[in-house]
């Protein structure tokens, strides 16, 4: 089979086609036929070296997918060969072929497409985890979404349009405007251009809001924890403010690093807020959990409620030039490849 293999940690071109074994299968596992892979940042970071927890170079990349199952393990029950799936792996999703336990392969919806499937999982987890089970957003409660034109940052829209939370959304270019809010941001603002803490005192006329939901970190968050309101919550996913197009510059992650806020724990208590953090890539052990909630994501994909947005398509000869895309920031919503 032909797999996407990280060389050596580096840029993009270090994601190289090799020929690979199909991966042979436990009892308990499902063998699946990739046919679109999901890309994550997360995945830009392994490559460049900076994730905790991935193996050392050489390794195939990659925790989710879509396909048609192979073939399955003697214990699996509830999927057959031939059945269209999609799920999530640690690693190893950049292949023609992908193993993984029965417990991390779920049915796709007869109306879903492959691409969409592959678009699905991931996003929509962490943006319910971040946002329902951590923040407990409620009817009314002022959000702020940064990144908000990404593929979590687009779950997390539609999300948090259902709860009907009052929506306020950072993005990066004035390219990214309009997807934000078509699916229903109040208030969009250009944080290269303006900013957006200055916009949001004015808007929430001092008041302060309510849930906060960053995967950028750094200077974003000195300006954002500043920002909340008494009973506010913080949920920080992710650190992308230290990483470039070009990867990540030493000097400059020092410098995020210590633009965060000097968070004392008795202030907590005093001004009444939470700081919440997670990695949906460290729950993997947590499947009851993960299952139930991808059944009521599901169940909201079956009414209308949530849809995966893909930005962008690639062939999977051109992974590198996807993750390369994908790590400029000029992609909007998910970007996928596809295998033949």
């Amino acid at each position: 089979m032909r797999a996407a293999v990280i060389t050596k940690f580096g840029p993009p071109e270090v994601l190289q086609i090799r020929d690979l074994h199909v991966p042979s299968i436990g009892v308990g596992d499902v063998l699946v036929r990739t046919r679109a892979i999901g890309l994550n940042f997360a995945e830009v970071f392994a490559r460049l070296g900076y994730y905790p927890g991935i193996p050392k170079p050489p390794f195939v990349p990659g925790i989710e997918f879509s396909g048609v199952v192979d073939a399955t393990g003697a214990s699996v029950r509830g999927i057959k060969k031939g059945d269209r799936v999609f799920g999530f792996s640690k690693h190893n999703a950049y292949a023609e072929f992908v193993a993984v336990p029965r417990e991390f392969i779920l049915r796709m919806p007869r109306t879903m497409s492959f691409e969409d499937a592959a678009a699905f999982g991931v996003a929509s987890l962490t943006a319910y985890h971040g946002l329902v089970t951590l923040a407990h957003l409620m009817r009314g409660e002022r959000l702020l979404i940064h990144a908000a034109a990404g593929g979590v940052g687009t779950a997390a829209l539609q999300i948090a349009r259902h709860l009907g939370a009052t929506i306020f959304a950072t993005v990066g270019s004035e390219a990214k405007r309009k997807i934000v809010e078509e699916l229903g941001a109040k208030v969009v603002i250009n944080y290269s251009r303006d900013d957006f803490a200055a916009v949001l005192r004015n808007e929430t006329k001092g008041e302060g809001l309510d849930v906060i939901f960053d995967s950028v970190g750094g200077r974003l968050m000195r300006k954002g924890w500043k920002l909340l309101a008494p009973m506010g919550r913080y949920v920080l996913f992710g650190f992308a403010a230290v990483a470039n197009d070009r990867g990540v510059n030493k000097f400059r992650a020092l410098q995020e690093a210590m633009s965060v806020p000097l968070i004392y724990p008795p202030s907590l208590v005093t001004k009444n807020v939470s700081l919440m953090g997670f990695n949906l890539y460290f729950l993997a052990q947590k499947t009851k959990y993960l299952r139930t909630v991808m059944e009521q994501l599901l169940r909201w994909y079956a009414k209308g409620i949530l849809r995966p947005v893909v930005g962008s398509v690639f062939p999977f000869d051109k992974i590198a030039e996807a993750q390369a895309f994908l790590q400029s920031r000029k992609s909007v919503g998910k970007v996928v490849v596809t295998v033949a």
